[in-house]
């Protein structure tokens, strides 16, 4: 009697306890994403929506991504896109023919190289058909090169330079250019003209970007010599490289035709061409 009297006591209580530790569990807050310095976002946990590469979280001072880890035998060829008021009015003078070369994606798609295209915003507003395409095709994502391509430091070349103060809302705004072509969206981050310093490091940490430069450089801006390009990325390369070069045509009118001695070149060496989330994400 003793035995079936604790028995019915302890079928009545599991229940209430069961219910009482599944409240507990729902009432866990979730883990936040662990960052690493300089890098892409990992999460301890699924997370309802996905986070964007190069994505990041609070205010603090950017770190400065320049290179992939070593290791994997890869190799990111990045593109910008630059457009100031003056090559505006360049264009709208019909002093130049076009600052889109589609060039360059025709042989990036023929050739089935991914890449990663660091876009200014007022050239996406101008080119919006070209910025479109880039977005459809999966093997490419999209990155911000600032919305009006100013200086992010007092001297850069000949940009006329941006106040600090208005340098996030900048950046925030080149972003909200991009955001509704979709496709492989990503929070990277390329200041104009490769111009930083500690200031803009500061201003432009509310974006919450990842600043990523190169290591890599092209040098075609106003280079007409193909070759030279081409030779130029092959003697930099590295396992891990960040490559830099552009589709600015009227400035760097023979970036396609370098491409493809690029393309081969390393792909004779044994690196994988990647884009850069799958470059700066590799274990």
């Amino acid at each position: 009697m003793l035995r079936d009297s604790a028995r019915s006591r302890l079928r009545a209580v599991l229940p209430i306890a069961l219910l009482l530790a599944l409240a507990a569990c729902a009432a866990q807050p979730a883990r936040a994403p662990v960052l690493s310095t300089g890098g892409p976002v990992a999460s301890t946990a699924p997370a309802a929506t996905a986070v964007e590469p190069g994505g990041t979280d609070g205010d603090a001072t950017p770190s400065v991504v320049v290179h992939g880890r070593p290791g994997g035998h890869r190799i990111a060829l990045t593109f910008d896109s630059n457009m100031t008021d003056a090559m505006l009015r360049r264009l709208d003078a019909h002093q130049v023919d076009s600052y889109a070369n589609t060039a360059v994606v025709d042989e990036l798609e023929a050739r089935h190289v991914p890449a990663t295209f660091f876009l200014s915003g007022k050239w996406v507003e101008r080119y919006p058909e070209l910025t479109r395409r880039i977005a459809a095709d999966p093997a490419f994502e999209l990155a911000s090169h600032s919305y009006a391509h100013r200086g992010f430091t007092a001297h850069c070349y000949a940009l006329d330079p941006l106040p600090t103060g208005a340098m996030a809302a900048d950046v925030d705004r080149s972003f909200a250019v991009l955001t509704p072509f979709g496709g492989h969206q990503t929070r990277y981050f390329r200041f104009p003209g490769g111009c930083y310093d500690a200031a803009a490091l500061r201003a432009v940490a509310p974006t919450h970007a990842t600043v990523v430069q190169y290591d890599d450089v092209g040098d075609d801006p106003f280079n007409g010599d193909a070759a030279g390009i081409a030779a130029r990325v092959l003697r930099q390369a590295h396992d891990g490289a960040i490559v830099v070069l552009h589709i600015t045509k009227a400035n760097a009118p023979r970036t396609a035709d370098a491409l493809p001695s690029v393309i081969d070149g390393l792909r004779a060496r044994g690196y994988r061409l990647v884009t850069l989330s799958d470059l700066l994400h590799a274990p």
